[in-house]
């Protein structure tokens, strides 16, 4: 989750701009304490470094440990060198750096004075010793970055470029090829391509796998790093090879990137009864296009939703906020947030006087469902109206702050963490679903050695919202076939279980929906 800033708030996405910052240290004993007019210790080096670590210090969601991010941001540098023949040796009560018989002896405490009089010596040794092989700028980012390491994984150092792209796609726009991307098994596939985009025109088809781009192996990168290779200026060309499993063929393309609206929004009308929901993201336009669903769904006269969140890896926090009021009644809590200060609490409640909040609705959740749409999914699931159905969501419950810094880079930083209306934290348990579905339970039992039916025995104290009926994904398979649905890749068994389960319901109450479920899933045919 995220939110934006510049300085005061811009809008809530986690941005934030250039901010006066002081910093302290100690020197032969004696505490000295700069104006940000005088940051940056020698000719204003490592200005932007002083910057991360007093923004780290003041707004991270937890109290910083000095010893671990000094420690972090040393070993970022002596990595970004990369030379065998520096060594960096660590003891008890202290450090050294050694390089051609020259060594330097420092030492690390919990105190931010002190550690920052060290790590300026490791900077300026290794500047010294390498000068010509390792910059200046590059040394200060690679001690950033490393210093970020020690959080956690969603707080991260922008460079200018990374972070004019993460402002320019939170706007609902980008240079890239109209892809939504996964990662599935350890295997990068696309899930879906967007209407009128070059991957779309190009034949590209959901379930393809990547082998490479731009002629670079993709076997071992992360989501995020493809994302950034597939991205870039409008009229710039990308080479793609996919592997297509129905074949086992290798498929080549040359796309040119243009710029592409992000439709995070996809309405159908199932049997004329049933609005089908697709949100594949939350930005800026997402509610808007859901006001536009909802239009079509009024003219179309359904009778109930499924709000399709699978897959759903979030975005910004206004934006789950207004989708999930538009199926609650008006004031009515939809998240809070905590940080790391008791004064530091928000509360955001739904807005909408003409809300949904009386049609039946279905929620369907995935385990890569994350931050907002697990937002969507735990307000409409505490409200009792929803029913929640799939699987356990990621659990990714922490607010992301970025903050615009010197030069054009950005901080991304986790500041605070969200609660259902319930109290629920998300992080620790995720959205627990009303019915449970796995694809591959059997076989998690098998290895693990429980008995299925006591596969959740230790947990049923501690999981909030334990599933009401757990089943197995081959069973609704059978329900669905078995009660005339169809079965393809645009409509698979959740989607039928899901649609099967509004027909005839008139109300928004949970308990008929679930009711509905439980007499299909009783006469199932083996």
């Amino acid at each position: 989750m995220e939110k934006t800033f510049k300085y005061l708030p811009v809008f809530f996405l986690v941005f934030i701009g250039t901010v006066i910052l002081s910093i302290s240290f100690e020197i032969k004993g004696k505490s000295l304490f700069f104006s940000s007019a005088h940051a940056g210790f020698f000719d204003r080096d490592l200005e932007l470094f002083e910057e991360t670590v007093e923004l780290v210090a003041e707004k991270y969601v937890y109290p910083p440990n000095f010893k671990t991010l000094f420690e972090g941001a040393i070993e970022g540098m002596v990595k970004s060198i990369d030379d065998e023949k520096l060594a960096h040796k660590k003891r008890p009560e202290f450090q050294t750096l050694t390089w051609k018989g020259r060594t330097l002896r420092f030492h690390l405490t919990y105190e931010h004075q002190e550690n920052f009089a060290s790590f300026v010596n490791v900077y300026n040794f290794l500047v010294d010793e390498f000068e010509g092989k390792a910059s200046k700028s590059k040394l200060e980012q690679a001690a950033i970055r490393g210093l970020m390491d020690t959080l956690d994984p969603y707080s991260q150092f922008m460079d200018n470029e990374v972070f004019s792209r993460s402002m320019r796609d939170t706007e609902g726009k980008y240079g890239g090829l109209g892809m939504l991307i996964t990662m599935r098994d350890k295997r990068l596939e696309v899930v879906d391509t967007m209407r009128n985009s070059p991957a779309r025109r190009a034949g590209i088809k959901a379930g393809d796998i990547f082998v490479s781009a731009d002629g670079k192996d993709v076997a071992n990168i992360q989501i995020e790093e493809l994302a950034d290779r597939l991205r870039g200026y409008p009229d710039t060309q990308v080479k793609l090879s996919l592997k297509r499993p129905s074949d086992e063929s290798i498929q080549e393309y040359t796309l040119t990137r243009e710029i592409i609206e992000i439709e995070t929004v996809r309405y159908e009308t199932l049997d004329g009864l049933v609005g089908h929901i697709s949100i594949t993201s939350f930005s800026k336009q997402t509610d808007n296009q859901l006001e536009d669903a909802f239009k079509q769904a009024k003219k179309d006269k359904v009778k109930g939703f499924i709000l399709d969140l699978r897959d759903n890896p979030g975005g910004l926090l206004t934006q789950s906020v207004k989708v999930a009021g538009h199926f609650l009644s008006p004031n009515r809590l939809v998240v809070y947030t905590r940080g790391r200060d008791k004064q530091d609490y928000s509360e955001y409640r739904a807005e909408y006087d003409n809300s949904q909040r009386n049609t039946p609705v279905v929620v369907l959740v995935s385990g890569s469902s994350a931050s907002a749409s697990e937002i969507v999914a735990g307000a409409l699931r505490d409200v009792g109206k929803a029913l929640i159905l799939g699987e356990t969501s990621y659990g990714k419950g922490s607010v992301q702050t970025i903050f615009r810094i010197s030069d054009g880079a950005g901080l991304r930083l986790t500041t605070s963490k969200y609660y259902t209306p319930s109290g629920i934290d998300i992080t620790e348990h995720g959205i627990i679903p009303d019915i449970m579905v796995e694809t591959d339970l059997g076989k998690d039992v098998a290895e693990e050695g429980i008995p299925e039916d006591d596969i959740y025995h230790k947990k049923k104290t501690t999981l909030p919202g334990f599933p009401s009926l757990r089943l197995k994904e081959k069973d609704v398979e059978k329900i669905v076939i078995q009660s005339g649905g169809k079965l393809d890749r645009g409509h698979d068994a959740l989607l039928g279980l899901a649609q099967m389960a509004l027909k005839n319901i008139n109300t928004a109450d949970k308990k008929n929906t679930l009711e509905k479920v439980r007499e299909l899933a009783a006469n199932i045919i083996y």
